[in-house]
């Protein structure tokens, strides 16, 4: 009989709920212990000092583990509060049918086969992996509004800079778009705050929608918002904006909202000079509704 693969499968020896056609006991979590890893040490401070992706940190430490022991395969489930749940398998490779029970597994480490050295300790890897994905979630929430999700002012501010450098240096043009809400104080008096942020909040899925790969949506302001759109000219821009009205399936109805552009380096080359033009467009397109 062919030898049984997949995580999946050998989980059953150790998942007494798991109804699974074949049950070799060829997995299982790994013990705590000791003992020295001399490659998976070497891997990792490599690439802590070469990467900015907790997830990369996560796939780096299992590919390691699995070339220090010779192993098939290796997984860490991780389920926390603040993480939520997610799987990870070595080589970035997806679960399949034999691996789903994974998805309903006790946290932790696991292998094909068996690592059953007393001086391995697992808890060590496992509370890597998870620390590696803290990092993410805390540079995700470093970067981005809490309330929409979009990139927030600080960010912004960083992608226009970097955006309008690129743009002096190699000629790449870019639309600065800026985008405010119109009536959002007496929205706000007139139906409470709760209103307003689920006004800014589908707003901002929006532009999330709308928006391609490349583009940057950011909340800068109570009501403000804007978007670098590279390789796009001013005429292109009512368009989108006509999608980012257009989307559909939300809780709430489209806003209004007047907008204000300026193009780099056509208009400017410079950051303050450009955002100041945008804003200024944005304030007298808000005086003709």
């Amino acid at each position: 009989m062919p030898r049984p693969s997949g995580l999946g499968r050998g989980l059953a020896a150790i998942l007494p709920d798991a109804v699974l056609p074949m049950r070799p006991a060829h997995i299982e979590r790994l013990d705590h212990g000791a003992r020295p890893m001399t490659m998976l040490s070497a891997a990792l401070s490599n690439e802590m000092s070469g990467t900015e992706s907790g997830i990369a940190l996560i796939y780096c430490a299992l590919d390691a583990l699995v070339a220090e022991f010779g192993l098939d395969d290796a997984a860490v489930v991780i389920d926390e509060a603040t993480l939520g749940r997610q799987v990870f398998r070595s080589g970035r490779r997806p679960l399949d049918e034999d691996d789903e029970v994974l998805l309903t597994a006790s946290p932790g480490l696991y292998t094909e086969p068996v690592l059953d050295d007393g001086s391995f300790d697992r808890t060590l890897v496992y509370s890597f992996c998870v620390l590696a994905l803290r990092l993410d979630v805390l540079r995700y929430d470093a970067w981005h509004d809490p309330l929409t999700g979009i990139f927030d002012r600080r960010s912004f501010d960083r992608l226009l800079e970097m955006s309008v450098a690129r743009s002096t240096r190699y000629g790449w043009p870019f639309t600065l778009v800026i985008m405010d809400l119109d009536g959002f104080k007496d929205l706000n008096d007139r139906e409470g705050h709760m209103a307003g942020d689920a006004i800014l909040r589908d707003l901002g899925e929006r532009l999330h929608r709308a928006l391609r790969f490349g583009d940057h949506a950011a909340r800068i302001g109570g009501d403000e918002f804007a978007m670098i759109l590279p390789n796009t000219e001013a005429d292109l821009v009512p368009a989108l904006i006509e999608r980012i009205r257009a989307v559909s399936g939300l809780a709430t109805a489209t806003p209004r909202f007047s907008y204000g552009i300026a193009q780099c380096p056509t208009d400017a080359d410079d950051f303050e000079t450009l955002f100041r033009l945008a804003d200024k467009r944005l304030y007298e397109a808000k005086e003709q509704h």
